[in-house]
């Protein structure tokens, strides 16, 4: 009987993936939600289980058939979402209800989730009252904060507008109104005033007023002889404080800094020189600094400085690369820091595959002057030839995918890599857009969010930066610009990155591009680069 069961499993399983769906994640008001049954993916629509269509806290009609938006008429076609099953389980198009709503929803293939976010339709004073609409129901809380004096409203599961709302124009004690994307899931609007308060300070609603002055509050009547007890002031809030770096057993570096629930926090990996920065909600007065002393620690200074909006920015100058992890919590968010793949002893321990992107027939992006036409490979094959010469000088033992103008399959590329079980993949390329002279600067690629790559990258513009006169775009995750990412970063086994050089489209990255001198400086900055990332200098 067990193998009986287990043959029946494994058809069922089978079954379960030839329909083409999978398990899927449902973020709701910046809340990934815990639901059984699961929401499912197609690699197009995520589809709910009609029964947990009440947590969206939308009035919806569910009939046998379809589903009707409670405020649209009935006998209007786009009033109605049919059901669907799936799997044996009646659900409905999510991203189609929530489109027809007037919110949009934002699909990340990383963790498999659909995050669901209502637009902000309304920002309106009135008499000391801020009146609010969205087009579904947001959680959202106002705070208070200090020097200057400011009324915090967040909405979480909220994005604004694609034509931009007009700011409600200060009456009353309000001086001044800023709204803005705090993070990806919430947005912020700023009053600044001379006394704030606000009634009620959080709730769930889609429309709503909150009463901004202590004058304007309704309270209950109180007996003639009871005296009026002042009002008490609010206490000072309590001023950020950088948290201690900690370091485990095995080597890992935490730092923990303190967060709102429903809050995302802002990282970014900045260079020259080689930094993370953490954008978290906070009071603080004047920036501080501390050193560190410790090289275990892998930071060298840890600074905190204010930022608008009652943010502080924590950055962390670290004193080496590092593979570096962000985990978000209820109550904080942790950065753990570890020694990168791969990385450790000397460069001329190391094997480097050196892929000069495009060539033969695949010419990659072109540029034609008058009777001259530039090509993207003739470039990368000049950069790759003198990284590998000094990779070589430097006792690495260096593979090139191509030594000459000759057309390689992608696959071919990572195979060479990983047949040789490669430390490092670099590959090297020049942007190109639609538009001329439009973007400029160096941009290098990352798989996904393998954080032992995006490190490979930081060393490598560090340096490039410092030589190139160029500016820096960033080392970004690929999967901004393919949802599967690229091929040749997505197929390596080991540590990889594509350095998107320059735009061989605008004129002043161009005319560096096809300068000898400049491809030798660019050259030297990525052995440079390539030697402190696996030296930890």
């Amino acid at each position: 009987m067990r193998g009986i069961a287990a043959v029946l499993a494994a058809v069922l399983l089978g079954l379960a993936w030839a329909d083409g769906l999978r398990e899927a994640t449902l973020i709701l008001r910046g809340e990934p939600l815990s639901l059984s049954p699961p929401p499912l993916w197609d690699g197009r629509e995520l589809w709910l289980p009609v029964s947990h269509l009440e947590r969206l806290g939308v009035p919806l009609e569910v009939g046998a058939s379809s589903v009707r938006i409670a405020r649209l008429p009935a006998d209007q076609p786009t009033a109605h979402v049919f059901i669907e099953p799936k799997r044996g389980v009646p659900s409905i198009p999510v991203r189609d209800l929530v489109r027809r709503l007037g919110g949009f929803t934002r699909w990340d293939e990383a963790s498999g989730a659909l995050s669901v976010l209502a637009r902000l339709q309304q920002a309106q004073l009135h008499a000391d009252t801020l009146n609010l609409k969205t087009s579904m129901p947001v959680s959202w809380r106002a705070f208070v904060l200090e020097n200057p004096n400011r009324l915090v409203i967040d909405l979480a599961g909220c994005a604004l507008p694609d034509v931009p709302l007009p700011l409600p124009e200060p009456s009353g004690t309000v001086k001044a109104v800023r709204i803005a994307q705090f993070d990806p899931h919430t947005v912020r609007l700023v009053l600044e005033m001379d006394a704030p308060a606000a009634m009620p300070t959080q709730g769930l609603s889609s429309e709503w007023q909150i009463a901004l002055t202590a004058a304007s509050l309704s309270a209950p009547e109180t007996p003639a002889e009871t005296p009026e007890s002042p009002a008490e002031p609010l206490p000072p809030p309590t001023p950020f404080e950088i948290p201690p770096l900690q370091r485990d057993a095995s080597g890992v570096v935490r730092l923990t800094l303190p967060l709102p629930e429903g809050v995302r926090p802002r990282v970014l990996f900045l260079e020259d020189p080689i930094r993370i920065a953490v954008d978290v909600p906070g009071y603080l007065p004047e920036p501080m600094e501390q050193a560190i002393d410790d090289p275990s620690l892998f930071v060298r200074v840890l600074r905190a400085a204010p930022l608008e909006g009652g943010m502080v920015r924590v950055v962390l100058e670290l004193a080496r690369s590092v593979g570096a992890q962000v985990l978000s919590g209820k109550t904080g968010v942790t950065l753990n820091l570890r020694t990168p793949r791969n990385t450790g002893g000397k460069l001329r321990d190391k094997i480097i595959v050196i892929d000069p992107g495009h060539g033969g027939a695949q010419a990659g992006a072109r540029w034609r002057e008058g009777k001259t036409v530039i090509e993207e490979k003739t470039i990368t094959l000049a950069i790759g030839l003198h990284v590998a010469e000094l990779l070589s000088r430097e006792g690495a033992k260096v593979i090139l995918t191509r030594a000459e103008d000759k057309a390689v399959g992608l696959y071919e590329r990572t195979a060479l890599a990983n047949g040789a079980n490669a430390h490092f993949f670099v590959s090297i390329h020049c942007d190109s857009n639609p538009r001329p002279n439009s973007a400029s600067g160096t941009t290098i690629y990352y798989h996904k969010d393998d954080a032992d790559s995006r490190a490979l990258g930081q060393a490598l513009l560090n340096e490039i930066v410092k030589v190139s006169g160029l500016p820096s775009r960033g080392v970004r995750s690929d999967s901004v610009l393919y949802q599967t990412g690229l091929a040749v970063l997505r197929t390596s086994q080991m540590p990889a990155v594509l350095i998107e050089v320059g735009y061989l489209n605008h004129s002043f990255d161009r005319a560096k591009l096809v300068n000898p001198d400049f491809q030798k400086r660019v050259a030297e900055a990525i052995v440079r680069g390539l030697k402190a990332h696996v030296e930890g200098r």
